[in-house]
């Protein structure tokens, strides 16, 4: 199997873990039962036998043992890691420790017999809104091999999902009898999907400093556009998640390309066009609790007029969502500095778009998103959801406009 394969093949199984994970953190069970069904999943991961998880008490200066697996000796009384205030000042906020990193420390000496216990091969503090709530140790991969990079990195997003879930357990425990609160909790529990979707965007992004925030601002944009459209609360968290997602596939396109300022080769332009079917490759492999979201990042680059790729669709073909995503794509595209051009002003973005409606652009879709934008320029939307994510762009040459409609 090539290294692209490996690498495509591990990001897919990465991804539908963390959904897995995602779903259980979320899920209805009690607190013991969630976790030890997440740290299940955890260690399918890795491929690592022996893995705990552990609660933060402050008044017990010490973690608390609240599942495991896979320890064969049970001692007679669970086993705590002692933790002082200092140890904690001492933990990078959500990431993981290996044993070399933590030999020699202070809190390592302090509880060398229970990580000895556990075969500590590494030690995620877990951290929630700067607070420490609580650790997952694990144990040697099967295999006895290190554990790379990729996986240290698919750990901190771990760190930070099972954080916020085990913070927001302790906030239901506190108010539990406050039911006022209780829509609230679980929203939070719910947004752990995001949290995690919105980690993979900004890995996606970081292939280039001049995309950053980009995956973030056509999904903003797509949103406001559904939301105008009339479309249903879920729908648009479905077109939210299409944005973050859009451009998973460059995860694996060569850098070099991706990054080149200059014209693009027949070949390179080639591999950099089958980064919307690699990404429906991997989206489709995961089972999300919001339909299309796999096509509608299939066809962010398809137009209407059937020039675009990869299936060179035309427009009675493509769904709301697809051209959707395809005007918010292009239109950060414009509006943002890449390294073959300059950006657009607003303005000449503006035409451009309007240029292109009926051939590559949807109308309707088109009229819509720029209404919004002129009202929003003209003060007449409260919450604007567009401008605030164009303030590095002069934009007095479109208030001429704001008293028009398209």
């Amino acid at each position: 199997m090539s290294n692209q394969k490996l690498h495509l093949k591990r990001l897919m199984f990465s991804i539908t873990s963390l959904v897995d994970l995602g779903q259980e953190a979320t899920s209805s069970k009690d607190l013991s039962a969630k976790m030890k069904a997440a740290l299940y999943v955890i260690t399918g991961m890795f491929s690592v036998p022996t893995a705990a998880l552990f609660v933060y008490h402050p008044q017990k200066k010490g973690l608390v043992l609240l599942v495991e697996k896979g320890r064969r000796e049970k001692a007679a009384q669970e086993l705590k890691l002692s933790v002082l205030p200092q140890h904690i000042s001492e933990f990078r906020m959500n990431a993981p420790h290996t044993d070399r990193d933590m030999a020699g420390s202070a809190f390592f000496d302090r509880n060398k017999a229970a990580f000895a216990k556990l075969q500590v091969k590494i030690l995620l503090p877990l951290f929630a809104k700067g607070e420490f709530v609580g650790a997952i140790t694990l144990g040697k991969k099967l295999g006895g091999t290190a554990y790379r990079q990729g996986e240290k990195d698919i750990l901190r997003v771990i760190a930070h999902q099972m954080a916020i879930t085990l913070h927001n357990a302790r906030l239901f425990l506190e108010l539990a009898r406050k039911a006022s609160e209780n829509k609230r909790l679980y929203k939070n529990m719910q947004r752990i999907y995001h949290d995690t979707i919105q980690a993979f965007a900004a890995a996606i992004d970081a292939k280039d400093e001049y995309t950053k925030d980009h995956s973030y601002r056509v999904a903003s944009y797509a949103v406001a556009i559904a939301k105008e459209l009339g479309w249903k609360k879920k729908d648009v968290e479905g077109i939210y998640v299409a944005g973050l997602l859009h451009d998973i596939g460059k995860i694996i396109i060569d850098t070099a390309v991706i990054r080149k300022g200059e014209e693009l080769t027949a070949p390179e332009m080639t591999e950099v066009r089958r980064h919307p079917q690699i990404s429906y490759d991997i989206l489709s492999k995961v089972k999300f609790p919001w339909k299309n979201i796999d096509h509608f990042v299939r066809h962010h680059h398809e137009r209407l007029d059937g020039k675009g790729y990869p299936d060179a669709l035309i427009s009675a073909e493509l769904s709301d969502g697809e051209k959707i995503l395809a005007l918010a794509d292009a239109f950060d595209a414009m509006t943002t500095n890449r390294p073959y051009r300059d950006k657009l002003g607003l303005d000449e973005a503006f035409r451009e778009v309007m240029k292109c409606c009926g051939t590559q652009f949807d109308e309707r879709i088109t009229g819509t998103f720029f209404n919004l934008l002129l009202r929003e320029l003209s003060g007449e939307v409260k919450d604007p959801q567009i401008l605030p994510h164009l303030k590095h762009m002069d934009t007095s040459s479109l208030t001429s406009r704001s008293g028009s409609s398209m």
